[in-house]
């Protein structure tokens, strides 16, 4: 919980999920599409997206950020065609590679002062097998 980043979540609204990785990536999922209803309006700390879709594997893409944005929770939203169009022209080779057969869930980003977004990173997602 405390390596996750869980204990400085802030407060969720309905359908929004926290989810972290290993890689520093933290973001905060808005109106995502579940299979297990159950969990969207459960207390912040117990909301998983792998329990509101057992069926999914995510995979979180961290963007280089300067250190003092990295402990920062994001937020994550669904790709429009725009932002999908940026991701698969900046993307590299290699993280293309990684990536056939996913599917680009979500676009985090942190907003600056200046009203603009940083790009945060990108959660994919994989059925489980």
């Amino acid at each position: 919980m405390y390596r996750g980043g869980f204990f400085s979540l802030p407060d969720l609204p309905d359908r929004a999920y926290p989810i972290s990785f290993s890689s520093g990536l933290r973001g905060i999922l808005y109106d995502m599409d579940a299979s297990d209803k159950t969990y969207e309006n459960g207390l912040k700390w117990f909301r998983r997206l792998s329990y509101a879709n057992p069926d999914r594997k995510y995979i979180g893409v961290p963007a280089e950020v300067p250190s003092w944005f990295k402990d920062l929770w994001s937020t994550c939203e669904a790709p429009t065609n725009e932002s999908q169009a940026f991701v698969e022209q900046s993307m590299s080779e290699e993280v293309k590679s990684r990536m056939i057969g996913a599917h680009l869930d979500a676009v985090c980003y942190i907003p600056t002062e200046d009203k603009k977004k940083l790009v945060r990173g990108l959660i994919y997602s994989v059925s489980r097998l």
